[in-house]
């Protein structure tokens, strides 16, 4: 997924992850434009390239962003805590959740439910290391796999995380 992206992709793909982690919302069109200091057709241009990668998602009717791998602006079952500032932000997965500490280099508090027993997890990570786990002997169940195997042809993954 990310090999593909051009130098300008990665870089409004940064962009909108970074809005996202310091506002909460979805970037708007004009606030990409901004900061990356570009047109706004430049910037459309740029999602819609974005999106055809499945770097994002986006709302079909309103054409709002929804998720910028790795976060979500929707609820999910992997709610971060932003350590230093108490914010919450919501990951697309339980190793999207992982990665967001170390990605930006912030210390994260994931929380999530096991969904398999409904047992809370807590998993602290500070400076791209994991520093405590509740319980102690928790993993990470990859079930992407299988969900690609499945015969539904409108699979769609940000639905299904």
């Amino acid at each position: 997924m990310w090999g593909s992206l051009t130098s300008k992709e990665r870089l409004a793909r940064r962009t909108l992850l970074e809005l996202i982690l310091t506002t909460g919302r979805g970037p708007s069109l004009k606030a990409l434009a901004s900061r990356l200091e570009i047109s706004e057709s430049v910037a459309a241009e740029l999602l819609s390239a974005l999106e055809r990668k499945r770097c994002l998602v986006r709302d079909p009717r309103s054409n709002t962003i929804n998720a910028v791998y790795p976060l979500s602006l929707r609820p999910t079952h992997y709610r971060l805590t932003l350590k230093d500032k108490g914010q919450q932000r919501y990951a697309m997965c339980a190793i999207d959740a992982l990665g967001v500490g170390p990605l930006f280099g912030v210390a994260v508090i994931v929380n999530a439910a096991c969904p398999h027993c409904g047992r809370s997890i807590r998993i602290q990570i500070e400076e791209s290391q994991i520093v405590a786990v509740k319980p102690a002997r928790v993993v990470v169940w990859d079930s992407l796999p299988d969900l690609l195997t499945k015969p539904e042809p409108s699979l769609n993954l940000a639905k299904t995380h």
